[in-house]
């Protein structure tokens, strides 16, 4: 995986550009910038596959040299970077579409982990054809559903998800119901009654094993919620796998 940084502090721009070939051996920089204008012709002469930039540099900021390279057209995948966590710079970035936002000073842990993630979904993209069969949501819807898939077995809010994307409940609420189609407290429950599925046709647990291991208060509950979502009890659920 290709990657840039633009970065105007000379330290922290040297301090990634050496620790990003460290991250991992599928990471290779291929180049680096002081502001957004040098870092669009470096993105237009080198076309990354990931762009690291600062938020606010003098001559062109971050947000205003995606703006300008998305008008060309030119692929890229931007990560962006930010000493400010002020929101308006975060939903800027999320309606550019940007990958990923994190905040200085930078962990490398993070770092990593938000480049792992773009490069997982370059992978799966393999092809033009296969990229475009598959439903493109916002960073922030994104990282929304990634909360959910990696706690729905746990008691998770809206509230607390908003909190840790540093976003009103409100706004998440609204853009997560306008990309999704549903609100997100149906968006979990239906999660959570996929992965009760997977575990009723794969395993031979009892039922109130499954609502535990799937996020629901009580076994009564898990039932209420599993016939709304599927349209039957789970026992019935359970009697039709196993009968086929």
């Amino acid at each position: 995986m290709k990657i840039v940084v633009i970065e105007d502090e000379y330290r922290i721009r040297q301090g990634l550009c050496q620790l990003i070939p460290k991250l991992s051996p599928e990471f290779e920089l291929v180049g680096s910038a002081e502001n957004g204008y040098d870092g669009m012709y470096l993105v237009k002469e080198h076309r990354p596959d990931v762009a690291i930039c600062d938020v606010k540099m003098k001559i062109m900021s971050g947000l205003s040299m995606i703006r300008q390279l998305k008008e060309l057209d030119i692929p890229c995948t931007y990560l962006i970077l930010s000493g400010y966590s002020e929101f308006e710079y975060a939903r800027e970035a999320i309606e550019l579409g940007v990958a990923g936002y994190l905040l200085k000073p930078i962990i490398p842990s993070d770092l990593k982990d938000a480049l792992m993630k773009i490069n997982k979904k370059l992978k799966d993209n393999v092809t033009p054809e296969q990229s475009d069969q598959k439903q493109h949501y916002s960073y922030l819807v994104e990282m929304a559903m990634e909360e959910i898939q990696e706690r729905y077995q746990l008691g998770i809010s809206l509230n607390e998800v908003a909190a840790s994307l540093r976003i009103s409940p409100e706004y998440l609420s609204t853009v997560f119901a306008k990309e999704t189609g549903e609100n997100f407290n149906a968006y979990l429950r239906r999660y959570r009654v996929e992965k009760a599925c997977e575990l009723i046709q794969n395993t031979n647990k009892k039922m109130y094993e499954i609502a535990f291991l799937t996020g629901f208060e009580n076994p009564q509950y898990f039932s209420s919620v599993f016939k709304s979502v599927m349209g039957m009890t789970p026992k019935t659920y359970m009697a039709k796998h196993k009968k086929s």
